[in-house]
């Protein structure tokens, strides 16, 4: 064999390990993804009961969640290769600093926490989480092909999940699918509809378009049936928020971040006038929504919470050191009734107060203004994913306020929040300069 020979086949062996690494590389943020909503619920052993005992259990490490994540972190660098030569362009993004500015305050405040282990290994799985996403969102090779697999993704957990409520019984308060509570169900449920939106809008010819609807109406019965009263109320009014926001934009050439900002000042501030003359409030809501007044029992929950707030509320009582930390928490030793039982304040600003105070709460609504500018340039670029982009993040944003996942471990709503927040610049980046190799 000639030295040209030898040399030809290095290269074509060179290329072909190349081509490989690629493909791993775009799948990485589906796997992120598919941990918690496909995989999580047939490797984790879930009661579906909350008791002293699983919240005291809830403070302890999970080898197999370490493994995985270490193990992705891992796959994450090696397939990037060469793309992370590039890392100044994605440092560009105010998204990803503001990113940076809370994981860095979330370390710090392990030197204030009053469990520094459970802080430290809790933030350390949380940077693992948020580099792998900015990692392989930001250098994504194809953002289109990208929301391609996370639509199979989506629509392959509908159809587990249709299975799984036609062989097994309800709970008493609703459908749960393979989840340990309907209200995971629901969840999932209502994602999976926004992505399907998106992928009716984006679909070629009458066939794919058919299968789009049937999924779609697979995910919303599936929503109905879960019962999760929450997940339902925003599936049918984020998407139409979306949409109008989008079109005006568009065609007004107009900032959608700025009209939504525009938006929900005025809506609290006619909220609030509204409440003043009609003796409407929050209560009444909740009694209209949840047959309660107490927001199914939230209020007792915030209250606990504002008077811990109170104690600490500059930085708080440190990253991920407030539930679940054991016996000899605030929460186990001073928490009322049920409360002693829960392992989150049921509200996402609550528990970034309650964990970071007030600086933490600071850098998140500097980092949701960021990703709402983001997406507002991808409006003229592509309407569509512009449209998914709101959908998803006005879905968290929203859902935080009944229940909480703000930097919350691998939790989904976050994972989704920070896939719409990092996209719109990952699309540009593609498009406009190409692909980094």
């Amino acid at each position: 064999m000639t030295v040209h020979s030898v040399e030809q086949s290095r290269q074509q062996a060179g290329t072909a390990q190349a081509g490989f690494l690629d493909r791993v590389f775009n799948w990485i943020p589906v796997i992120l993804l598919a941990y918690p909503i496909l995989l999580t619920p047939f490797l984790m052993n879930y009661s579906g009961e909350e008791d002293t005992a699983a919240n005291i259990n809830a403070s302890k490490s999970n080898a197999l969640n370490q493994l995985f994540w270490i193990g992705l972190f891992a796959v994450t660098l090696v397939s990037a290769g060469r793309r992370l030569l590039k890392t100044f362009t994605v440092l560009r993004s105010p998204v990803v600093w503001f990113l940076l500015a809370y994981i860095t305050l979330a370390l710090l405040s392990v030197l204030w926490s009053p469990v520094p282990g459970i802080a430290f290994r809790r933030v350390v799985l949380q940077i693992i989480i948020v580099l792998s996403l900015v990692i392989s969102i930001s250098f994504t090779d194809d953002a289109r092909g990208l929301l391609g697999r996370l639509l199979l993704l989506m629509n392959t957990v509908v159809l587990l999940n249709t299975v799984a409520v036609a062989v097994l019984p309800p709970t008493p308060i609703g459908h749960a699918g393979i989840y340990s509570q309907k209200n995971s169900l629901g969840a999932v449920m209502a994602l999976a509809f926004l992505f399907n939106l998106y992928g009716f809008l984006n679909a070629r010819g009458l066939l794919k378009r058919f299968a789009t609807l049937v999924i779609s109406a697979l995910a919303f019965a599936l929503l109905i049936l879960s019962q999760s009263k929450t997940s339902i109320g925003l599936a049918l009014l984020l998407p139409v928020i979306a949409y109008l926001l989008v079109g005006m934009a568009y065609l007004f050439r107009i900032n959608a971040a700025i009209l939504i900002l525009f938006g929900a000042l005025t809506g609290v501030v006619l909220w609030f006038f509204q409440a003043s003359l009609t003796r409407f409030g929050f209560g009444d809501l909740s009694l209209f929504l949840f047959n309660d007044e107490t927001y199914t029992g939230r209020t007792v929950i915030w209250n606990f919470i504002l008077g811990v707030i109170s104690r600490e509320p500059v930085l708080g009582q440190g990253y991920a050191s407030f539930w679940a930390t054991g016996a000899d928490s605030i929460a186990f030793r001073e928490a009322p009734g049920f409360v002693i039982l829960l392992t989150q304040a049921h509200n996402g600003y609550l528990d970034v107060l309650v964990e970071l105070g007030i600086v933490g709460l600071t850098l998140l609504l500097l980092l949701i203004v960021a990703a709402l500018f983001s997406a507002a340039r991808m409006v003229r670029l592509d309407y569509r994913i512009s449209f998914l982009c709101y959908s998803l993040m006005l879905f968290v944003i929203s859902h935080n306020m009944l229940e909480s996942s703000w930097f919350r471990a691998y939790s989904l709503n976050w994972l989704i929040f920070l896939l719409a927040a990092l996209l719109p610049n990952a699309v540009m980046r593609t498009w406009n300069h190409g692909t980094p190799r």
